[in-house]
């Protein structure tokens, strides 16, 4: 016979239930925000509705304003989870790839992280685009949020500018403010959309040629010229094609 002496009861019955409505609150937050998503995406900010949205998580309308308060903060946090990729973002800048990208000791391969991350958020983003234009229209908090989010992504942008300074490669006569505007308008929300949504070039595409520029436009020839290290990324850019676009750009 098994005595109450062999077990270990570690967790009380309360602190349980606890966790279990912490756990069942957290995927209803996240229900919320899915369905939201795919309301805002199909139908746009203006016509959809809490209601709507409450009921394609199978939620209360109530529960919904009690977790979010209004629409737009909701659209917020939609927005923020669809550029994460994923619920619970972790700030870009904490992310493994971008501390690669500031740590690596080749400067090519910093520029080919931020291709491949940056342009996966644009992607993910990209079906968003038109209610969040519609909705920083009419919101102001989302107005600010989008702002916000445009002057991280150009901070990150020159953490990344200034790792590349910090190990010489930039272009000769390249200064870091001059870089950094380069990297944030080629590398955006904008660019993206202009080439793969309004002139159908395939996201893999777009990374490839956006690598290319890049690092002609960026880096100093040497640092340019030889293999691009995008073997393990989605995209590949041959070393015969970034050496002739770096040689053109710098004639």
């Amino acid at each position: 016979m098994v005595g109450t002496s062999d077990y270990d009861v570690t967790v009380e019955p309360r602190q349980y239930h606890v966790a279990t409505r912490r756990d069942r609150a957290r995927a209803t937050r996240r229900r919320v925000i899915d369905a939201a998503c795919a309301l805002f995406r199909d139908r746009g900010y203006a016509s959809t509705t809490m209601a709507a949205i409450a009921d394609a998580a199978d939620v209360a309308t109530q529960t919904a304003y009690y977790i979010f308060g209004t629409k737009a903060r909701l659209f917020e946090e939609v927005i923020e989870v669809a550029a994460a990729g994923g619920h619970d973002p972790i700030p870009v800048m904490q992310r493994s790839w971008a501390i690669d990208a500031i740590e690596a000791a080749n400067p090519s391969r910093s520029l080919a992280l931020v291709v491949e991350h940056g342009v996966n958020t644009y992607a993910r983003v990209a079906p968003l685009r038109e209610a969040i234009l519609t909705a920083a229209a009419i919101e102001p908090a989302i107005a600010t949020t989008w702002q916000a989010i445009a002057d991280r992504r150009r901070a990150g942008h020159r953490q990344v500018i200034d790792a590349i300074a910090d190990l010489g490669a930039l272009r000769l006569g390249l200064e870091r403010d001059e870089a950094t505007d380069i990297l944030s308008v080629m590398n955006s929300h904008e660019t993206y959309l202009g080439l793969v949504r309004d002139s159908g070039w395939t996201t893999t595409d777009y990374k490839a040629w956006l690598y290319r520029v890049l690092r002609a436009e960026v880096l100093a020839p040497d640092h340019a010229a030889g293999p691009a290290p995008t073997d393990d990324l989605s995209f590949h850019v041959p070393e015969s094609s970034t050496t002739q676009d770096t040689a053109s750009s710098t004639a």
